[in-house]
Order: C-alpha cells, then structure tokens, then sequence
C-alpha cells in the first residue's frame, strides 16, 4: 500500500488540497493510517461476466440489464466485465466509531484516511488484476461504481448477487443500499474494448465536487 497516496487522498478528503497541513493534523493523519494499517485486514472478490453492450444499456449473462449510458459508453466493444467488490472489514468502522467518541477532529481524519485506504486498496488489487488480464490481451478498463453518474444505486444487488459478497468478504447490503461495512466499494471494469479508460474525475461533469482531484 503507498501510504504517500493514502495521505494525500486522506487530506483532499479533509479539503485541504494543496494547502500545507498544520502538524497536528498531520499527526492525526499519520496516525490513522497506522491505525487503519494495523487493524484492518482488507478482503476483495471479483468474477468475470459475459456482457453484450447496447447503446444505453448493457446486458449480463443470466437476463439482467443495466440501463446507463455511462456504462455502455464504457462497455463499448467489451464482450467481458469484471464485477468487482472490496471492503476494509468492520474493523475500519470500529475506528472511526471509537475515534468520533473520542476526538471530533480524529474521527473526521479517520473517516477520511478510511475513505483513501480503500481507493488505495482497490487501486493495488485493480493493478495485480490488470497485469493478468493484459497478459491475455485484455487490458482493464477503470472501475465505474453504482452511484456514480447514471448508474443508480439500486444496482448493487445485482452486484452483490453476482459476487455472493456476504459469504465471500462478509459485505452485506441495507434495504436502503448502503454496504456494511461503510468502508467497501463495488464496481464493474470494462475487460479489454475501446472505451474502458474514459472515467476518473476529468471526465466527471460534476466539476464543482470539493473531492475532485486536479487534472
């Protein structure tokens, strides 16, 4: 894990930018994430699915179909995805529940580093997965989470479904769609095509996002 990165991420998070941290925060962020180091023992899961690509849906071996356009743009010339899920455990949740209590301040820097070791974390098994992948011919595309832009939430059921993420990460979903443990991601990676490098925030049409990061 590049704990540079996570710091980085954990401080954009606070809304600190490029602006040079105070020492105590940066205590707290050094902190946290040895905290988060420590205790956490990240878990992940992945399955390839046959896709056919429409012009604003996708459709999923075994019936299901996804209504976005984003998705299908991404998809384009895909015949693959990777369904992919993570999550730090219910040990990040502890932290940040137990720091709150403790220090307002501290848990506000831990429910950031939280959110910046799991990107990290996705980015790290995302890479490894890559180099597999490219090894066939197929290269990665960027991962695309429900929630983002035209893909709704309500999608991560079938995600779920697909992963059998409560008995393979211990990952369960609310009625209301939000993931327990809180520090988890889903998302689906277009496998090989044309247009699977078009995310990121430079592609984001929501530019007055404090999270965005700077092109």
């Amino acid at each position: 894990m590049r704990t540079d990165v996570i710091r980085k991420e954990t401080l954009r998070y606070l809304g600190l930018g490029s602006a040079e941290p105070d020492e105590k925060t940066l205590e707290m962020v050094n902190m946290a994430i040895a905290l988060l180091s420590e205790r956490c023992r990240p878990k992940n899961t992945s399955r390839i699915v046959e896709i056919s690509a429409g012009t604003g849906d996708i459709r999923l071996e075994g019936g299901t179909v996804i209504y976005s356009e984003s998705i299908a743009r991404v998809m384009s010339g895909c015949s693959e995805m990777l369904v992919f899920g993570a999550t730090l455990g219910a040990e990040a949740d502890m932290l940040i529940k137990r720091s709150s209590a403790e220090n307002i301040a501290m848990g506000a820097v831990m429910q950031a580093a939280a959110a910046a070791y799991i990107e990290e974390y996705c980015d790290e098994i995302q890479s490894e997965l890559n180099e597999k992948f490219s090894a066939r011919g197929k290269p990665l595309g960027d991962r695309f989470s429900p929630g983002y832009g035209d893909f709704p939430l309500e999608y991560q059921r079938e995600l779920f479904a697909i992963l059998d993420c409560p008995r393979r990460i211990g990952l369960t979903l609310t009625d209301s769609f939000i993931m327990i443990p809180s520090k988890s991601v889903t998302a689906v990676i277009p496998i090989g095509g044309s247009c699977g490098r078009q995310l990121g925030c430079m592609y984001c049409e929501k530019t007055d996002c404090q999270y965005r990061r700077a092109e």
